[in-house]
């Protein structure tokens, strides 16, 4: 029945295209990122039925991730639900294709306009970083972004900036609080509070320790959610060869939010985990899938 009702949308999509064909040209990212989301006649397509360029995206940009969910907008493009593997297992992220494959917004799946009327807390200028081995001082975000990019066309690296603390920061709230931070750990810790009980996509937790099997053949043992995260984060620093998903060592088990668990024992199984105990869709909800813990 999905394959059928797959071939009626591609039928309807180039019946229609002399009134849709421009319409890329006419709409921003974000806008038909939201048209998307907000499509009624959107529904669920097997993996396989995506154009191949978004394939080829996902295979480079989010090798660590579980395809859990894709669907088609007739008109607008595809909505895909992946699942973090590795990194922050149990994340869930939604990225967008418009119907020609081409990936919509950045790698958090929206554009520049969006995340920043989003941005939790803004830095207190003038802000002193290095980038390699140069220190740089800038009084604004205009120029604290024009700093970042000239470093990157002057030596092809993208290095992450790291600042001179203290730093402060400058809340987006009514009480526009000031906080002073005092080491990386303190601002990942300000970031993490920004995403907020509402933001908050980890859909669950492994019960530790647990193993993958990496590109390489060898296998990595993690002891808890830290021991994981530097364990991966080094050995793909090191890793030279073609990045592919890290695959979990079966049965693991999950913890849910709502303190439930269960064992899983294939990929299978933890991709209906998903489907049965994260919320996906538009705000969260699951287009009536699940009442599960939040995704």
């Amino acid at each position: 029945m999905k394959k059928l009702l797959l071939i009626f949308s591609l039928i309807f999509m180039f019946n229609s295209c002399d009134d849709k064909m421009s319409y890329m040209d006419e709409m921003t990212d974000i806008q038909l990122i939201e048209a998307i989301q907000s499509d009624p006649n959107k529904f669920e397509i097997d993996v396989v039925d995506i154009p191949n360029s978004s394939k080829l995206v996902i295979g480079s940009e989010y090798f660590d991730y579980m395809m859990v969910k894709a669907e088609i907008s007739p008109d607008y493009g595809y909505q895909l639900f992946l699942g973090d593997m590795a990194l922050d297992a149990g994340d869930m992220k939604q990225i967008y294709f418009t119907k020609d494959g081409r990936k919509l917004g950045n790698k958090s799946g929206m554009d520049e306009r969006k995340r920043h009327a989003k941005r939790c807390f803004k830095y207190v200028f003038p802000l002193t970083f290095s980038l390699g081995e140069t220190s740089y001082t800038v009084n604004d975000y205009k120029e604290f972004h024009s700093t970042m990019k000239s470093h990157y066309q002057e030596t092809g690296q993208k290095d992450k900036p790291a600042f001179a603390y203290p730093i402060q920061i400058e809340y987006h709230r009514e009480d526009a609080e000031t906080v002073t931070i005092n080491s990386v750990d303190e601002l990942k810790e300000a970031f993490q509070a920004c995403r907020g009980e509402q933001d908050d996509k980890k859909c669950f937790t492994f019960v530790f320790h647990v193993s993958f099997t990496m590109p390489d053949g060898s296998t990595l043992t993690a002891e808890d959610e830290e021991d994981l995260e530097s364990k991966m984060k080094a050995f793909y620093e090191t890793f030279e060869g073609r990045k592919k998903r890290p695959e979990v060592v079966f049965p693991v088990n999950l913890v849910f939010e709502d303190g439930s668990s269960v064992t899983v024992n294939s990929r299978e199984e933890m991709k209906q985990a998903w489907r049965d105990n994260c919320k996906l869709g538009l705000d969260g909800d699951s287009d009536g899938e699940s009442n599960g813990t939040r995704g």
